[in-house]
């Protein structure tokens, strides 16, 4: 090693370093690969029953018969039979349930205070609890838009200060979104 200069030195240690860091790639990604899964193979269906045995242990063996069932009933043999609500129960026939009719009521059975629009008795179980809020419009209540002292008055906000309308400009729109146009004081 006395020999060697350190520019050959120094080759050396970065192949070698170079070759153990291949080694290592190598190693972990072959920790990363799967097995290949294999297909089982599909068991044929027979129409016929099939005993199947079980081994749990040595000394017991148990057999287990599983029996096709019979659909032959099920299929296309009863087409016509329909339920009360005319949908179709056999499986073989699809039908679209009828459309829902909405009731009409005429005003007089929506304003009795007396009776529900479709007839039954109003107690006091069922009576619709009393709302607090006034609905009625007085002429002492302002309006949305009513204007006093500088300030307007909007729904749900009360009286805020009138600032007229807003600002705006136009710039030059060539597209680009990242330029500057303008500034905020």
């Amino acid at each position: 090693m006395k020999n060697m200069s350190d520019k050959t030195k120094k080759r050396l240690v970065i192949g070698v370093s170079l070759a153990v860091c291949a080694v290592l790639v190598v190693l972990i990604g072959s920790r990363f690969m799967t097995e290949p899964q294999t297909d089982d193979p599909i068991p044929s269906q027979n129409s016929q029953p099939s005993d199947v045995t079980g081994d749990t242990d040595t000394e017991k063996k148990s057999e287990v018969v599983v029996a096709t069932p019979d659909v032959s009933d099920a299929v296309g043999t009863n087409s016509d039979t329909t339920t009360g609500s005319g949908a179709d129960d056999s499986g073989t026939k699809q039908t679209i349930q009828p459309d829902v009719t909405k009731p009409e009521y005429t005003d007089e059975q929506l304003t009795d205070p007396s009776q529900k629009p479709n007839g039954e008795a109003v107690t006091e179980s069922n009576k619709p609890a009393e709302s607090n809020v006034n609905t009625s419009t007085s002429g002492d209540q302002p309006q949305g838009g009513d204007t006093k002292d500088g300030k307007i008055y909007v729904p749900g906000f009360g009286w805020i200060d009138d600032i007229g309308e807003g600002q705006g400009e136009t710039v030059d729109g060539d597209g680009d979104i990242n330029k500057q146009v303008g500034t905020m004081d």
